[in-house]
């Protein structure tokens, strides 16, 4: 392992990373909450008989495409906040383990990102049909 690999946090920014991954432990948890809730809401109050399969689509698909994109979220978060525990708990492996944190959060950024357009496409689609 070459001296760049070795690099070490100090005890004041391990702290500080610890909150992090407290937090990103917190988000992973909420996430998987707003998956729930969005599963929910995509099932509850369906009445599936006599219903057009454009009413379908409208009120379930959305709330399953919502739940797919938390669900996602809650496992990248959950993966983040280890790579930072394992940051303050190991030695020698921080830059490692932090290279490991930012390439999850550049994927959690994308998927906000799918959401933000999914929900903006689903307005137009609503507007376009004329809810």
């Amino acid at each position: 392992m070459s001296q760049h690999d070795a690099y070490e946090f100090t005890s004041r920014e391990n702290e500080t990373i610890g909150k992090a991954a407290t937090w990103s432990l917190a988000l992973a948890g909420a996430s998987l909450a707003m998956t729930l809730a969005h599963l929910a809401f995509a099932v509850i109050g369906v009445d599936l008989s006599g219903s057009s399969f454009r009413l379908i689509v409208f009120d379930v698909g959305p709330g399953l495409v919502s739940a797919g994109c938390y669900a996602a979220a809650a496992f990248l978060f959950a993966i983040i906040g280890g790579s930072l525990r394992n940051v303050v708990s190991t030695q020698g492996n921080d830059l490692k383990h932090m290279l490991k944190v930012l390439d999850m959060l550049h994927r959690v950024f994308l998927l906000r990102i799918a959401l933000v357009i999914q929900t903006g496409l689903a307005v137009l689609a609503v507007i376009a049909v004329g809810g």
